[in-house]
């Protein structure tokens, strides 16, 4: 089956980034804008959520539904509350600053999950914290209100992209690496114990040296990977591919524009895709014979 996609909003200045569904609309990121938006289907319009984002790239939305988002800007994880403010988080691992978050993901305890890799990009101001000599991804635990402690999680990865966890939340799936900084990408799954440390990892996907690897994902209801990756510069080109759990390529779809970065379900049974893209624009697909994973 053709995946059939629309362009619904945009193109905005720059890429756009993270994406998240609230139960009737899709917010989703304009990174370079510094903006969170808002697109309605029901109306086809699109609202400001927030603005001076600090170059927020992935979201997603706590149970209580406010936002969490990775603000490469800032090198922080903020958190947008339902009052419109915006409160910081933890920023020191083990005392020291960490990189610059690009993905996030919440379970179902509330624990936040980091993909905090070096970016090409500069994040604001001065060079005044250097970055870590590591690129992991990161959870975040909260101790309180507004309290929050940091803990590393992977320690064999080049640079993770994009995180998200299995509908039963024992599993992690990491995009790791980086082509533009050398790396080979890959995709990981771990096994996570009820603590949230996560053991041994499985590759379940490595790609050619010249790919550009995964850069956003999400789960459908029969806990296949949806996968955003390519580019027109070299390789095979931007597609979205479905992944088995256990790292089978089930399908092959060529994505709506150049260097796709993320993607989600939304719309009545979650039965639409949206994906953002290089270009700017906000992507959908109806009809596609797969729904969201329902959390």
């Amino acid at each position: 089956m053709a995946w059939n996609f629309e362009l619904v909003a945009g193109p905005f200045k720059g890429r756009t980034g993270g994406l998240a569904w609230d139960g009737s609309g899709m917010l989703f990121s304009a990174v370079a804008e510094e903006r969170i938006l808002r697109y309605d289907p029901a109306s086809e319009k699109t609202e400001v959520f927030r603005k001076w984002t600090g170059r927020t790239n992935g979201i997603s939305i706590a149970k209580d539904g406010t936002v969490f988002g990775a603000q490469e800007g800032g090198r922080r994880v903020v958190h947008f509350l339902a009052d419109g403010s915006t409160a910081t988080t933890q920023e020191l691992l083990d005392g020291a600053h960490h990189n610059q978050p690009v993905d996030v993901a919440i379970d179902g305890s509330g624990r936040v999950w980091i993909a905090d890799p070096y970016n090409s990009q500069p994040p604001f101001g001065p060079p005044a914290y250097p970055f870590l000599p590591h690129a992991s991804v990161l959870r975040m635990d909260s101790c309180g209100p507004r309290l929050w402690r940091l803990t590393r999680v992977t320690h064999d990865t080049l640079g993770p992209r994009a995180v998200v966890l299995s509908a039963d939340g024992k599993t992690l799936y990491v995009a790791d690496g980086d082509v533009e900084r050398g790396d080979v990408c890959q995709l990981f799954a771990y096994p996570l114990s009820a603590h949230g440390s996560a053991g041994h990892c499985k590759t379940l996907l490595t790609f050619a040296a010249v790919e550009r690897g995964i850069e956003g994902m999400c789960l459908d209801s029969d806990g296949n990977i949806i996968a955003c990756l390519g580019w027109k510069k070299s390789g095979s080109g931007p597609v979205i591919i479905v992944v088995s759990p256990g790292g089978t390529i089930l399908e092959t779809h060529p994505a709506p524009a150049d260097m796709p970065m993320r993607c989600a379900f939304g719309d009545a049974g979650l039965g639409s895709l949206y994906v953002t893209a290089g270009d700017g624009g906000l992507y959908r697909a109806k009809g596609i014979g797969r729904r969201g994973l329902r959390r």
